[in-house]
This record gives C-alpha cells, structure tokens and sequence, in this order.
C-alpha cells in the first residue's frame, strides 16, 4: 500500500539516473523516482530492500512506499557516510583493504536467499530484449541465458564501490533498484563487468576514483577474495558474461556503448 505525501521543503541530497533523493523526517530519506519511470521499479527496490533487511544484509531500513504527484517513492532510513568509491579516490593507497571489504560484503550478500522476489534471469532476458544489438547476437545471448541454471540468491543487479556506502556501523549496500533472486555467478558477472568497463574514459562509474592500475588491483583483489568465499560462483562467472554484458548494453550509456558492444561481439563468436 502507498502514502499520497505532500511535498513542502525537503533538501535534494542526490540525483541518479533514475531518481532524486532527499532528506526526510526522522533521519530518513525519500527515493523519489524521475517521472516516466515505471511502478514497477520502485515495486523492485522495496522487494529487494525487504529481502535485504530480512536476511540480515548490511542495507537501509525499509520504511514504507509513498507518491507524489504521480511519482513513486520510497521512505527509508537515512545512512550517512561516503561511498567506497569516494573514498578510493581520494586514498587509492587503501585499495586493497577495500577491494577485500567489496568481496566479503557481496559474499555476504550471496549466502542469502531470497526465492520471492524477481527471477534474475527474467530481468535480464527482458533487458537482452531491448538491447540494440543484432537479431543474431540477442538469440545467441537469449539462448545461452536459457541454458545457465538458476538459483535463489538475493543478487543486488548493480554492486560497485559506487554503491557501498561507508558508515560508522561498516559498509552499506545502497540502490537496490535492480535487485533479484538467481545465480550468483550471474551477479558477480555484473560487479566484474562493472569494475572492467570503468577503464573507459568518461564512464559515470570511473568519476577519476582511481588509476588505471588501482583500479586493475581493486579488480584482481576482490576477484580472489570472492573465489576464497564464493568458489562455485567465482568459477562460473565467465559463463554469464555474454548474457550480462547484452544487458547491460540495453542501459543505454553511451560511454560503454563501443565497449560493450566489442565484448558482446567476442563472446557471441565463442558460440
């Protein structure tokens, strides 16, 4: 059940690509989705939130579902800190502790279940859908997401150090828009493809965080740490790339979009 709330003088706090966020009553926040935004992705995020504050997983406190003049929103407890990502820019030095937080924090994350919520390989069937790539490419990504096996895993659908706010209680997982329950393999398949792609000049992901080479050891850190905690995930995670990768392309980041694209197209040759 959503609240209809009156909208009088709340501080924006931060803007993404899908919503505004404000600071709200009681030391909490509101995620007011952008107009033209679908109810169903405010619907995505209170079930991953839900899933999330259940299970245990470092995540805000879901408070309830609101609307205002149309928009869907969400009102949750208000975190404070800056995110990983923030902090490796400006103490690149720490990367490696970071990197092994990011990993143990995402295991965490895959050690629970959560079988209510979202199908994983719905989502991202939906998304090779609509991506722009080639009638031939999206059958051969749509036939290799058919094959992968399933799961039940609570899987975040965008972890980065972008996403992790660092708080005086520890790290914080934040935006779970694209939340859902399946493989972690394929998960993990989206951190990587994430942390690669922000070598990318321009990417809204890399935001100067780092070096070419910090970036490269965040990467190859967090990878052994999470082979050491997620070993079946780890070994499978290059099975979902093609499938992931076709997804992510249909988020429509022009920045990625030649990257991706050549990916895709590499991998789509290996089948």
């Amino acid at each position: 059940m959503e609240t209809d709330i009156r909208f009088d003088r709340a501080a924006l706090i931060g803007r993404g690509r899908t919503a505004e966020v404000y600071a709200w009553e009681n030391a909490t926040v509101l995620k007011l989705f952008l107009a033209g935004f679908p109810t169903s992705l405010s619907q995505q995020e209170i079930q991953g939130l839900r899933s999330a504050n259940k299970a245990g997983i470092p995540s805000p406190r879901f408070l309830e579902a609101v609307t205002l003049d149309g928009r869907c929103g969400i009102v949750m407890e208000r975190v404070t800190g800056q995110t990983m990502q923030q902090l490796l820019a400006a103490r690149p030095y720490l990367v490696t502790h970071h990197a092994r937080l990011f990993a143990e924090l995402q295991a965490q994350m895959h050690s629970c279940r959560a079988p209510e919520i979202l199908s994983r390989k719905e989502s991202l069937g939906a998304q090779i859908v609509r991506a722009g790539v080639t009638s031939r490419i999206k059958s051969i990504a749509l036939a290799r997401l058919d094959v992968l096996p399933d799961g039940d895993t609570i899987c975040h659908g965008d972890l980065h150090p972008d996403n992790v706010l660092m708080t005086a209680r520890g790290p914080v997982i934040i935006d779970w828009s694209f939340s859902t329950s399946g493989n972690p393999a394929s998960d993990a398949a989206r951190t990587a493809l994430m942390l690669r792609i922000s070598n990318s000049p321009g990417t809204a992901f890399q935001n100067n965080w780092a070096d070419h080479e910090a970036r490269s050891l965040f990467h190859r850190v967090w990878f052994h740490r999470y082979r050491e905690l997620q070993p079946s995930a780890a070994k499978s995670m290059r099975d979902w790339l093609l499938p992931v990768a076709t997804a992510r392309l249909a988020d429509g980041l022009p920045d990625e979009h030649d990257m991706l694209a050549s990916l895709i197209e590499r991998l789509a040759a290996r089948h």
